[in-house]
C-alpha cells in the first residue's frame, strides 16, 4: 500500500535570531540525516519553503512511502531533533492518507 503525508514545520522567533550559517548547520546536523535515512528506506520527500501570512516562513514536506514505520521513524527523529526540542520550530500539522486509494465495487 502506498501512503502520502503532509508535514508542516513552523519556524519560531528564536530560529530567526540565529545567523543564516547557524540555521544551515542545524538543518545539516539535525534534520537532513533523518530525511536521508527516510529516503534510503524507500521514502520520497519533496520539501517546500513557504511564506505564511503573519509569519516569516514555514516549510512543509510532501512525503510518499510504503511502510508506515518508515514515516513514524522520521517523525520521531524530527520531534527529538534540536530544531524542535530547543523551541526553534514546531510541527504544526501533519496528515497521512492513502496515496493511490481506490474503491472496489461489490459484485451484485
Amino acid at each position: 500500500m502506498r501512503y502520502a503525508a503532509v508535514l508542516v514545520v513552523n519556524y519560531l522567533n528564536p530560529w530567526y535570531e540565529l545567523s543564516l550559517d547557524e540555521r544551515i548547520a542545524i538543518e545539516h546536523q539535525h534534520v537532513f540525516p533523518g530525511i536521508g535515512e527516510f529516503v534510503k528506506r524507500g521514502g520520497e520527500i519533496t520539501p517546500v519553503r513557504a511564506v505564511k501570512y503573519g509569519r516569516d516562513a514555514e516549510s512543509f514536506f510532501i512525503l510518499g512511502f510504503d511502510e508506515m514505520e518508515n514515516y513514524l521513524d522520521l517523525v520521531r527523529e524530527l520531534r527529538s531533533s534540536r530544531l524542535l526540542t530547543s523551541g526553534l520550530a514546531a510541527i504544526d500539522f501533519e496528515t497521512v492518507g492513502l496515496k493511490e486509494a481506490y474503491w472496489v465495487r461489490a459484485a451484485a
